[in-house]
């Protein structure tokens, strides 16, 4: 019982010092997924760049909501592209379809990515505008193996693979 008052009176000495008004920038997080992305070109990169074609598929094994706990996406785009430039920045849609009760969102994002230590960071951040989780806030990241340089000389590479995380937030 007193462990019980001294909760109580602390939670009175937070409410009247008005710390019981949540914070405008606070977001309260809808979903959070862990997985993998394979991204595949057509024709392999090479260090020249040239017109590709981009498929892009990802799995989420695990994810946080318990309406959809798990994840799936694809897409296809061209791009100029080579080892030396994986991807550029703009802007593109994706659809995330959840294993669960959650129906299908779709998400409009901005890309930007990023070579650090050895690897391409992509990040897309944007909203979900439809579907399941919307309107809300979501970002996605996968980073990426640089391509290696005797795959891009030999033949091209083909594909690479590598960890997504998508976080999905509401204001």
């Amino acid at each position: 019982m007193r462990l019980s008052r001294l909760v109580h009176c602390a939670l009175v000495a937070v409410l009247a010092a008005g710390a019981s008004t949540v914070p405008a920038h606070a977001l309260a997080l809808e979903q959070t997924c862990v997985g993998t992305e394979v991204t595949t070109f057509d024709p392999p990169l090479t260090l020249t760049a040239r017109p590709v074609t981009v498929t892009v598929s990802g799995v989420y094994p695990t994810c946080t909501n318990t309406g959809a706990v798990t994840g799936t996406y694809a897409e296809t785009f061209s791009l100029t592209a080579s080892c030396l430039v994986l991807f550029d920045s703009g802007s593109a849609l994706r659809t995330f379809t959840w294993g669960g009760t959650v129906a299908p969102s779709e998400f409009q994002y901005n890309v930007t990515s990023s070579a650090v230590a050895g690897q391409v960071v992509v990040t897309n951040t944007g909203v979900i505008t439809s579907g399941g989780f919307a309107p809300a806030g979501a970002e996605q990241v996968i980073t990426l193996v640089t391509p290696n340089v005797v795959q891009c000389l030999s033949g091209g590479v083909a594909s690479v693979t590598g960890p997504t995380t998508l976080t999905i937030h509401r204001p």
